[in-house]
């Protein structure tokens, strides 16, 4: 027995032949309410699906599952009233795979264990390039921050890290890259007197510090790809102000939906709950 969905493709479809309606439910045995009927939206689900389309167009690049963390929805009802609105995001073209085996290097254990920092590059309206370091702890997912300018140099990258480290401490090693910044002497001097391990990944290798590469797919997706900077001043407002987000208010997959900042928080309670039965 075909279903109601079926049944409604199928009346569509004699439709388009050149069939009469009443002609088509005589010939397919239908009931001519079914060429009448009309699928009504129960008022419960109206005021969600009004919620999943304003949430789709702040976020564009939420799926249903993290448009239903974020309204706090079940993901059953969320993807059914996804698909029927129509807020699929559109495939990737996917992208060709390398012959052989990924080798990813160990995460971190706990928070402020490994650091991850890496470069993307952007421009303003007016042509002017703009260079932004990333430093995220890969424990987390948490953003530490992001450092913006026309260029950046190891001067620079030293003065950062020495500035965030005042904040969060100081890991025990930050993984990179082997670009000129990092693997510079001035910084393998400084990271040595600060008693922090440098962790270079295989060159050619960016899967093994996938941390910060799937960091900077979302800050292009969600935020350079969406705005448009006059100045480099604009320009760190602006993603300072998605790197709060991020870091506050945008659920995390890896992290079971939970905030960057959430996770931390989780951390730090359970480290005091566990002194408490040591002590």
């Amino acid at each position: 027995m075909t279903s109601p969905l079926a049944r409604r493709r199928l009346m569509a479809l004699t439709s388009q032949r050149g069939l009469s309606k009443r002609s088509a439910c005589r010939i397919l045995g239908f009931s001519r309410r079914v060429a009448c009927y009309r699928l009504r939206q129960p008022e419960k689900d109206r005021a969600t699906t009004d919620q999943l389309v304003s949430t789709s167009q702040r976020f564009p690049r939420f799926g249903y599952r993290r448009a239903a963390a974020w309204l706090q929805l079940g993901e059953t009802r969320t993807r059914r009233l996804w698909r029927q609105v129509g807020l699929q995001l559109p495939k990737r073209r996917p992208r060709r795979r390398r012959s052989g085996s990924d080798i990813r290097l160990p995460g971190a254990p706990q928070p402020n264990t490994v650091w991850t920092y890496d470069f993307v590059h952007d421009q303003t309206a007016r042509g002017t390039g703009l260079k932004m370091l990333c430093v995220l702890d890969e424990h987390t997912r948490e953003c530490l921050g992001i450092e913006v300018a026309r260029w950046i140099r190891s001067q620079d990258v030293i003065l950062m890290l020495s500035r965030l480290m005042k904040i969060y401490g100081k890991p025990q090693h930050i993984r990179s890259d082997n670009g000129a910044e990092f693997t510079a002497g001035a910084v393998m001097r400084w990271l040595r007197d600060q008693s922090v391990g440098p962790a270079f990944i295989a060159p050619g290798s960016p899967w093994q510090n996938g941390f910060v590469e799937s960091f900077n797919g979302k800050l292009r997706d969600e935020c350079l790809n969406r705005e448009w900077f006059r100045d480099v001043r604009e320009a760190r407002m602006i993603i300072e102000k998605w790197r709060h987000f991020y870091n506050h208010q945008r659920p995390h997959s890896s992290l079971g939906y939970r905030t960057p900042a959430e996770a931390r928080q989780d951390w730090i309670n359970e480290t005091k709950i566990d002194q408490r039965l040591t002590a």
